[in-house]
């Protein structure tokens, strides 16, 4: 299965190894620092039209990978039916 995360943009859900809130996540230095070191390595794309609502985490080919799009990470997690506190 696939999960459409915004602007035609679709990953594979095995894949995915995390969903996580922007606006949470950008507290935390580890975060910071993930999300440097993807951007370094032009791993990231960014599909949220600077709406950045949540940011999707992905192994691919044993590469780390990131999206951030601008729907939320209850959404995203809802249609990959993950567990949501």
């Amino acid at each position: 299965m696939y999960l459409h995360i915004g602007k035609n943009v679709v990953v594979n859900n095995n894949e995915i190894i995390g969903i996580f809130d922007v606006s949470s996540m950008t507290k935390s230095k580890e975060f910071k620092l993930i999300y440097e070191k993807l951007k370094e390595e032009n791993n990231i794309l960014d599909v949220s039209d600077n709406h950045k609502k949540s940011i999707i985490i992905t192994k691919e080919k044993e590469v780390l990978k990131g999206y951030i799009s601008n729907i939320s990470s209850i959404t995203l997690a809802k249609r990959v039916d993950l567990n949501v506190l």
